[in-house]
């Protein structure tokens, strides 16, 4: 895990101070390198987990909405969405500023700190007064819940150089992702019908399992590892004033802000854009039908609120069979670059062609809901919609976040947050005010078919990624970046440009 730097100058930059040495210092190069694969195993396993938790908080109020909603007297249609809307909201602002710092002070204080803010203000929310109070609870509890979206992918390039356990890993989270928001209206469907709080304890108690496990993990940056092994060893030879030297360096706030402002430059990249395009639009409808699934199956076959929340379960078992799709392509693409086929060598071949097919079965989803939740067909059938639907988004985001991750390598953080910050401002605003108008005024059928047409329009992007992605990274002044990293000495700390 480490190689040694036998002669000349080390020197190093980390929060501020500059660490020169003349003598031969470990420097943990690569972290995969000196890693168990339990040890690989157990971090990815606790970050996974930790996904779990805070995309089952974002829908967590919406099982319980009747209950909640008398609670605190709200009435108003435009209101009763703003609890899932402003933890949305949340997600706008927590990735553009735990992704960076992530890239700057490493990831394993990024998790401590935000899921110490998740876990804070899930607690705020079950003691919360009134209403505006609670409002801005979830608005933090949102911030707090950032860090496992858009960080995660950077610490799995940490510690999977290898792509296929890579993806495997993005795999599991992105499962995670499209899973826990279906588990948290049936835990508070069925546990807050009488006393509203139930669905934040049971949210506590998740936490409480993960926070032994995210005490435990360890950091897996490479630079910070090589910053705190340099700082470390000057330690070691603080006697030794002819060989070595600490200098402090000056705060700088223009590099500071740089280094915030990474997600949005980077959104300014094609490839970056057209992903948040896609992924944006299937999301907002992903979280728009948590409270549409209430107006079809509540108002049109007379569900209780538990109940009714069973009907995204479909939806549940279609995420798990995007999983299996997602290894047989794997495995198909594998044996296909061992046989020397020329497309699968193409990197755009690796993950996109799942893209090209989850758009059309998302846009499958939307009429098939539309056309058959009527009193007259069995609820059964309506329902049954969420398998496409489970499958459509399931594969859009692996192939897509999967697709920025392999890409933009060390910068994957940003990437990701970026495709999080747009997709949140849009869902934030557009949930609140169209989810109740739009099915009253235009009904079910109609309704789910506008969505599935605009659906229709987005599914060439992919294909489009095919075709030009390799001119796209070519161009990619971040990519630029990596593939001069990259030419450099392997036995050099990788170190992240600004």
């Amino acid at each position: 895990m480490a190689s040694e730097i036998e002669s000349g100058i080390a020197s190093r930059s980390f929060e501020g101070v500059h660490v020169v040495s003349a003598a031969p210092v470990a420097v943990p190069t690569k972290v995969a390198a000196g890693m168990s694969t339990a040890r690989k195993l157990f971090i990815t396993t606790t970050v996974i987990l930790l996904n779990f938790n805070v995309t089952l908080g974002s829908s967590l109020p919406s099982g319980a909405g009747p209950t909640l909603n008398a609670h605190f007297g709200v009435t108003s249609e435009l209101q009763k969405p703003l609890p899932v809307a402003l933890f949305l909201v949340g997600y706008i602002f927590g990735p553009i500023i735990f992704a960076p710092l992530s890239e700057s002070w490493g990831r394993r204080p990024v998790f401590l700190v935000s899921f110490s803010i998740y876990t804070a203000f899930t607690l705020g929310c079950g003691l919360a007064p009134n209403w505006p109070v609670f409002l801005f609870f979830r608005f933090m509890l949102g911030c707090g819940a950032a860090a496992p979206q858009t960080v995660s992918g950077g610490l799995f390039c940490d510690l999977y150089p290898d792509l296929r356990p890579r993806g495997m890993a993005v795999t599991m989270l992105g499962l995670t992702s499209n899973v826990g928001p279906l588990i948290g209206p049936i835990i508070s469907g069925f546990t807050s019908t009488r006393v509203w709080q139930w669905q934040f304890w049971c949210a506590l108690i998740l936490a409480g399992v993960n926070w032994p496990m995210l005490l435990m993990m360890p950091e897996t940056f490479a630079p910070v590892l090589n910053a705190r092994a340099i700082r470390n060893a000057e330690k070691d030879q603080k006697n030794q004033l002819t060989t070595s030297v600490i200098v402090k360096t000056p705060f700088s706030l223009r590099e500071h802000a740089r280094i915030l402002a990474r997600p949005i430059r980077i959104l300014s990249e094609p490839l970056v854009f057209f992903t948040d395009l896609f992924i944006l639009y299937q999301y907002v409808i992903f979280f728009l039908y948590f409270g549409a699934y209430p107006v079809i199956f509540r108002g049109t076959y007379a569900m209780s609120n538990g109940v009714s929340a069973l009907m995204f379960i479909p939806t549940g078992i279609g995420a798990v069979l995007a999983i299996a799709i997602f290894v047989a392509w794997d495995r198909f693409h594998k044996r296909s670059v061992e046989k020397g086929r020329r497309w699968a060598l193409q990197e755009e071949y690796r993950r996109l062609p799942l893209a090209c097919l989850g758009g059309p079965l998302f846009a499958l989803s939307e009429f098939w809901l539309g056309w058959t939740a009527r009193p007259s067909i069995h609820w059964a059938i309506p329902a049954l919609s969420g398998i496409p639907l489970g499958i459509g988004i399931d594969l859009t985001f692996l192939a897509l976040n999967n697709y920025l991750t392999d890409a933009y390598d060390i910068y994957s953080a940003s990437a990701l947050a970026s495709s999080v910050f747009t997709r949140n401002i849009l869902a934030a605003i557009i949930i609140p005010l169209t989810t109740y108008p739009l099915y009253q005024n235009l009904g079910t059928d109609w309704a789910c078919t506008l969505l599935g047409c605009l659906c229709v329009i987005l599914t060439p992007i992919p294909f489009a990624f095919i075709r030009w992605g390799p001119a796209m990274r070519r161009r990619s002044s971040f990519c630029q970046k990596l593939a001069r990293m990259k030419d450099q000495d392997e036995g050099n700390n990788l170190a992240v440009l600004y």
